[in-house]
């Protein structure tokens, strides 16, 4: 169930991203800043900003480092201006149970549904075998 509804939530977040842009004969957003760290531990964190007042910030942490359940836990934000000129600002999280937008265009219940399907505790899955660490 959970790899179904997360599934859904990526599809839904791919068909909003791929929306045609009005406008694509303008030059290209130059980027007044721009960071950038990589740990050797995995986590890292990134963000940048565009002249025309866009931006977006991410951060990621390893959890349960070293064990068969370490994943990555990601935050962060975006945002930009819509047509008439109003920012957006979307915050998200996503870890090990999956992918929580808040704010900005997404209807509050898409944030909804995914929180709670965050927040449910995932029954492992005997059919996959999680690849061997290289």
């Amino acid at each position: 169930m959970f790899k179904i509804v997360f599934i859904s939530l990526a599809l839904c977040l791919a068909v909003v991203l791929s929306a045609p842009v009005d406008h694509v004969d303008q030059p290209p957003v130059a980027i007044l800043e721009s960071t950038h760290e990589k740990h050797e531990d995995g986590s890292y964190n990134f963000s940048y900003l565009g002249e025309d007042g866009t931006h977006r910030h991410e951060e990621a942490v390893v959890r349960n480092q070293g064990t068969e359940n370490e994943y990555l836990e990601i935050s962060g934000s975006y945002s930009y201006f819509d047509a008439n000129g109003k920012e957006v600002v979307v915050n998200y999280k996503a870890d090990d149970h999956g992918f929580v937008p808040e704010g900005g265009a997404i209807l509050p219940q898409i944030s909804l549904a995914a929180k709670q399907v965050s927040e449910q505790v995932s029954q492992p899955d005997l059919d996959y075998d999680k690849p061997p660490k290289v």
